[in-house]
């Protein structure tokens, strides 16, 4: 019998797997009060907060060129090496910069509907409608907890981190696919919840 603690991720791979079996059973997907304007015929299925929200970009910095000459031959020569040593330096910079990586981008909620995402956070939010993104995709985040991963058509690929990562995926294949899918479940996670009376 494995001593390790039961944690909220483990509870988020099972609720998935549950939710996964039920709605291949027949099972509707659950409904809940909006807490966003909905369009017509719009339902909201689900909230996801607080979610850790990545993005997958480059910077753009602008690279400003500046020249700087001072005094005779000596003093020129050696604020022109200077400057072209710091002109090289914020090239550099610039060009690190502009290599696309992960950010977080902060704390948010996620609405599911049965249309779109909707993600708020920082002042800030967004729709990622699903007839135009891909496929979201089941993936290990940095920090432990399951993420899903979109790409918005036309827009950096983002990482949503929670431990409800995984129910937020069954929940969108259903919608999007017309079936839950299976779900990619950490080793031992069934065995661990059998033997501590958490299946039903």
């Amino acid at each position: 019998m494995s001593t390790q603690p039961w944690s909220a991720y483990d509870d988020g791979y099972l609720r998935a797997y549950q939710w996964a079996g039920a709605l291949a059973a027949g099972s509707p997907l659950p409904q809940e009060a909006a807490t966003i304007p909905l369009n017509p015929g719009e339902v909201a299925h689900a909230r996801f907060a607080p979610v850790a929200l990545s993005g997958y970009f480059g910077e753009a910095q602008e690279y400003h060129r500046s020249f700087l000459l001072v005094g005779g031959p000596v003093g020129l020569a050696l604020t022109g090496a200077a400057s072209y040593a710091r002109n090289k330096q914020k090239q550099a910079q610039a060009a690190a910069a502009a290599v696309p990586r992960w950010h977080q981008l902060g704390p948010a909620d996620v609405v599911m509907t049965n249309q779109r995402l909707v993600v708020n956070g920082q002042g800030r939010g967004g729709a990622f409608w699903y007839a135009e993104m891909g496929p979201l995709q089941l993936v290990p985040g940095p920090r432990g907890a399951a993420g899903v991963q979109l790409q918005p058509s036309g827009q950096p690929l983002l990482r949503i981190e929670s431990v409800y990562a995984p129910l937020l995926y069954v929940f969108v294949h259903h919608l999007v696919d017309g079936r839950a899918p299976g779900v990619p479940m950490p080793a031992g996670l069934l065995e661990r919840a059998a033997a501590e009376g958490r299946l039903r």
